[in-house]
């Protein structure tokens, strides 16, 4: 693993009207991977259609033979899994041929286990639970069903993490990772998770309903984390022929000043 700070970067017009520039949390021989900020697609598709690609602007940067590419020795661009546009975290891209077959093989065989960090407010006592419910999707919208007609198999690990007053932070643990998988089972199993508008109603944190006597200043104010809190903190490898470290992603700044807010102000009284 380098020890040098890398990173990637994106001119204006590639990820938006602003230039983007992303630090490597992993680089070696097989592959190299990006903390992917939310509202970033993996690459497009029917749901995520409007939305910038990271996939094709880093294509565009390979076929510019970009410098930066050409010194991590990436061959072409192949991508190990997939993370919706909604989550943040580690996404891993494999650097030649050779390396997307063990990558995708080790996916299919589900020798990688994917943790995310969600911080919710939950109606449940469980501390530890599975979720198997299996997944379809809808015929209509851009979403997924629990179907047991239909559906793929699913499971979810979850572990309680710590509580924050009316708030909590959990740990989703899966090693097959299908669209939406997450969020559909934190629902389904009484996780209401903060920032979702879709499979529950987890209203946004504001500082104003945490902190006892806070007035905002003139203004609409602004949430602490105006995302989705669901974030993929670590991919691991158990690919029995190849050691591989595994790949950790800091949780985005915004995201761990809430958690910083919540802790001081003990999340509220809700």
């Amino acid at each position: 693993m380098s020890s040098k700070k890398e990173f990637i970067s994106f001119p204006p017009g590639y990820l938006g009207s602003r230039p983007e520039k992303f630090p490597l949390i992993a680089n070696n021989d097989r592959y190299f991977a990006v903390n992917k900020p939310s509202g970033l697609a993996c690459f497009q598709h029917e749901w995520t259609l409007g939305k910038p690609d990271l996939s094709m602007a880093l294509r565009r940067e390979l076929l510019n033979e970009k410098p930066q590419l050409k010194k991590l020795g990436v061959e072409g661009l192949f991508r190990a899994y997939n993370l919706d546009p909604e989550l943040s975290g580690a996404l891993v891209f494999a650097k030649n041929e050779e390396s997307e077959a063990l990558l995708k093989n080790a996916v299919g065989s589900s020798q990688l286990v994917f943790r995310f960090h969600l911080l919710v407010k939950a109606e449940t006592e469980d501390r530890e639970f599975v979720c198997d419910l299996p997944l379809a999707k809808h015929f209509h919208s851009k979403c997924m069903v629990v179907s047991h007609r239909t559906g793929k198999k699913s499971e979810t690990r979850f572990r309680f993490l710590r509580s924050f007053g009316q708030y909590q932070l959990w740990e989703a643990e899966t090693n097959y990772l299908r669209a939406h998988q997450v969020r559909v089972h934190a629902a389904e199993r009484g996780l209401t998770i903060v920032g979702e508008d879709f499979y529950s109603e987890g209203d946004l944190v504001y500082l104003s309903r945490i902190k006892r006597g806070y007035l905002p200043s003139k203004g609409r104010e602004k949430p602490l984390y105006d995302r989705l809190c669901v974030h993929l903190v670590e991919v691991e490898f158990q690919i029995p022929e190849v050691q591989l470290e595994p790949v950790l992603a800091p949780l985005p700044s915004r995201f761990e000043t809430l958690l910083k807010r919540l802790d001081e102000y003990r999340g509220g009284r809700g």
